[in-house]
């Protein structure tokens, strides 16, 4: 069973179910009642197992609703893991679905294990289970995501180059998206570590900033350089921030009004201002405020930046994440190819 707290903090088990049967749909709400998992993770967790489920209903007769935990075997799990993992992977959407697959099967891989560990169904064998998972797997390495520097960069300059408002929620919104753009653009935070900063912790005198209980619950330190710096001064100050507690203002704020700060500004918002810029500036290709991230890392990996640094920088909890960008980019390798075969013409 899951532990929960009393008033003295004393860890107890928690009270059991009026006819003493843990069904599987229950057990899924412990799960996520127990597990601290960020909100991102959660969503993408609960679409996972909530597929499964649908899976032992349809597939094996079994009524989440109902049914026991210890009605979940290892075959239940392997013959999940067969519908939705595809045969090949050859094309973009396959690509797709692997990873689809993957994320699928690492909420159900999670649950299996925290039933297991909290003896709700000690039985289950999470072991055997990995390894025939594991078999099922076709050899698959991602591709680099698909990012065009130059695409980036046509939006940092944008937003360097616009013209200051005459109406102060226009001026200050202005400043924000520029200060915003710039900060993704050099230190590659994720857009849910950019909405969660606060003003104490971004560091203006060395250029850093620490991200705290970022994915997978890790904190690291980013970097960024002197125009982003003066970007984030500027705007603060026509935000017209208190001296003395502004430490624990967002950093980003959600509403565009001088003087009152308001709450942090939200994934979703930060999402619309990248699309709205792409619309403005023409750009055909799908940019997101994560692309800014793997822009970063293309970019540090083309300077001839450690694997080791680019980890650290990026918070990558497995240096093989990393290692998607260390291969040779695309413009590296046609650069190589034409130096030997000679600069390449459209045709006339």
């Amino acid at each position: 069973m899951s532990l929960v707290l009393d008033r003295n903090l004393r860890a107890v088990d928690p009270p059991p179910p009026p006819n003493g049967i843990v069904t599987i749909q229950a057990a899924v709400e412990m799960f996520f009642g127990d597990m601290r998992l960020a909100p991102r993770s959660k969503k993408t967790y609960r679409h996972g197992l909530d597929k499964f489920l649908r899976h032992i209903e349809q597939h094996e007769g079994i009524d989440p609703q109902t049914a026991p935990v210890s009605a979940l075997a290892s075959d239940h799990v392997t013959s999940f893991a067969s519908l939705i993992v595809p045969s090949d992977i050859r094309t973009p959407e396959e690509v797709s679905r692997m990873r689809t697959a993957q994320n699928n099967l690492s909420a159900v891989r999670k649950f299996c294990a925290y039933i297991s560990a909290y003896d709700l169904h000690p039985n289950l064998p999470t072991d055997r289970l990995r390894v025939r998972i594991a078999a099922l797997m076709p050899r698959f390495t991602p591709p680099p995501p698909d990012v065009r520097i130059s695409d980036l960069e046509r939006i940092v300059e944008h937003v360097k180059s616009t013209q200051p408002e005459e109406k102060p929620h226009l001026e200050l919104r202005r400043l924000k998206v520029r200060a915003m753009i710039l900060f993704l653009y050099r230190t590659g935070v994720r857009v849910s570590e950019l909405c969660a900063l606060r003003r104490r912790d971004i560091d203006l005198v060395n250029g850093t900033a620490n991200v705290y209980r970022a994915k997978g619950g890790k904190s690291r330190t980013v970097h960024f350089d002197a125009e982003t710096a003066q970007a984030l001064a500027v705007y603060w100050q026509y935000r017209e921030d208190e001296v003395r507690g502004s430490g624990g203002l967002p950093a980003f704020s959600g509403r565009d009004k001088v003087g009152a700060p308001g709450s942090a500004i939200s994934p979703r918002t930060v999402e619309h201002i990248v699309a709205q810029l792409c619309r403005e500036l023409g750009i055909e290709s799908d940019v997101t405020p994560h692309s800014f991230r793997h822009g970063l890392a293309t970019e540090m990996v083309r300077r001839r930046v450690r694997e080791s640094t680019v980890q650290t920088i990026l918070g990558h909890a497995s240096p093989q994440t990393t290692r998607i960008y260390v291969h040779k980019t695309a413009m590296d390798v046609a650069d190589e190819y034409q130096d030997a075969f000679g600069q390449y013409r459209p045709p006339s």
